[in-house]
């Protein structure tokens, strides 16, 4: 009798039942633009300088939750003429949990351009994971990103994990400011803690 009733239940309804437990996914259609710069600090000691970044990205949300990104960061290492230009795309997925609590995921794919200094250009993948929660109307908590990043070919010893948390302030309905903070792992040896400043413009 149990297998008939469960036959009769129709795919729509199961369906339902699995977004209702999963979560919904993000449900605005938008893009965005943004321009930060990031400090590093020498891990095992923060009055030591190690590098300096400013990053240019632009993302697309559909209203499936589906994320489209690209960005270029420019990384110059301290007392030093080295400098690289990381080119990224990635695809990712936003799920909305109860309005203020949301999940997302990507995964992408980069280059890595040595601009100056000895070193050779090579490909790499990148994953990374987050969790945010809105504290407030204008305040989001960014609660924790993990990225997992290492290049195709181990040789290129690119294996460079990080944790990140950090907070974020509508200033309008476009405009926002963002801060984190960053601990940063080479070959998952502690490397660096870094402050990145941001702004984002939404359209």
């Amino acid at each position: 009798m149990a297998s008939k009733q469960l036959a009769t239940v129709s795919p729509g309804l199961l369906w339902g039942l699995l977004l209702a437990l999963l979560g919904s996914p993000a449900a605005a259609d938008s893009s965005s633009v943004g321009l930060s710069f990031t400090t590093d600090r020498e891990a095992n000691d923060l009055a030591l300088p190690k590098d300096a970044k400013v990053e240019i990205s632009a993302s697309h949300s559909f209203d499936t939750g589906v994320i489209l990104g690209a960005s270029g960061e420019y990384t110059n290492t301290a007392f030093s003429d080295s400098a690289t230009l990381k080119l990224e795309g990635t695809v990712g997925y936003r799920v909305e949990l109860g309005g203020l609590f949301s999940v997302t995921g990507s995964a992408g794919l980069g280059e890595n351009i040595q601009t100056n200094g000895s070193g050779n250009d090579f490909p790499y993948y990148v994953l990374r994971i987050g969790a945010d929660v809105k504290a407030t109307e204008k305040v989001t908590w960014n609660i924790v990103t993990f990225r997992y990043r290492d290049a195709f070919d181990p040789d290129n010893d690119f294996l460079t994990p990080q944790l990140a948390t950090g907070l974020s302030y509508d200033l309008d309905e476009h405009n926002s400011i963002s801060g984190v903070a960053q601990y940063n792992w080479k070959d998952w040896d502690p490397d660096s803690v870094g402050l990145e400043l941001g702004y984002k413009y939404r359209f």
